[in-house]
């Protein structure tokens, strides 16, 4: 009877070992997986964020991809601005270039229908009125291009719009005034197409004398 207990308390020792071997080869396995379950995860987040980063790589390489290109096309806009600008310019720069050299060609033409309509004392004739009806039509069509005639008589001297030809004394006229205009000068805006030619007043003979005395006295006169 004793014996047979003892046979019992030692078989229920080594199921408690055997049962305690296997808890902790569980608990080990168990360990196990949990690291392998730790270390896919970290292996997921790396993958996870090399991808976040290629990704940022790619949005940033577009993305100075598109500010190339934008700034590739505001240049050619530029371009294509300045070119379309420099086109008109040149264009109207012909274009008047191409006028000008008409209208200077034309105005000796209408400077000799002048002298000679100047020379025809009966102006009621009909050579006189057809020339005349042809010199209207003429400055007619030149003023359509913005030709206009320069003022001179009776004006102050301006060299800038002016050809001086003399000098003559005058009563009518002050000094330095257009007293006689010998042909008529022409603009277009502020363009010059030619000066007017003109004979200037050196003014009376009271001015011309004056002058005169004035040009004559020497430094010892005037101390005297």
């Amino acid at each position: 009877m004793k014996n047979k207990a003892m046979n019992e308390m030692a078989e229920q020792e080594l199921d408690d070992i055997f049962d305690s071997d296997e808890t902790v080869e569980l608990e080990a396995v168990e360990d196990d997986a949990g690291e392998e379950v730790v270390t896919g995860t970290a292996v997921e987040d790396q993958e996870d964020g090399a991808a976040v980063e290629e990704l940022h790589a790619q949005l940033a390489q577009a993305a100075k991809e598109r500010d190339e290109a934008n700034d590739q096309l505001l240049r050619l806009r530029a371009e294509f601005e300045n070119y379309r600008k420099r086109t008109l310019r040149d264009g109207e720069r012909l274009r008047k270039t191409a006028t000008e050299k008409l209208i200077r060609e034309l105005l000796p033409v209408a400077d000799n229908l002048e002298r000679a309509l100047s020379h025809i004392e009966d102006r009621s004739t009909g050579l006189a009125q057809g020339v005349d009806m042809v010199l209207k039509q003429f400055f007619d069509a030149m003023q359509q291009n913005g030709l206009e005639p320069i003022e001179a008589l009776g004006m102050p001297f301006d060299p800038q719009v002016h050809e001086a030809l003399t000098h003559q004394p005058s009563e009518e006229y002050g000094a330095d005034t257009v007293m006689h205009v010998f042909e008529r000068g022409y603009r277009i805006g502020e363009f010059i197409i030619r000066p007017s030619k003109v004979v200037v007043s050196s003014g009376g003979a009271s001015e011309s004398d004056g002058s005169a005395a004035s040009a004559g006295s020497t430094p010892a006169d005037a101390t005297e």
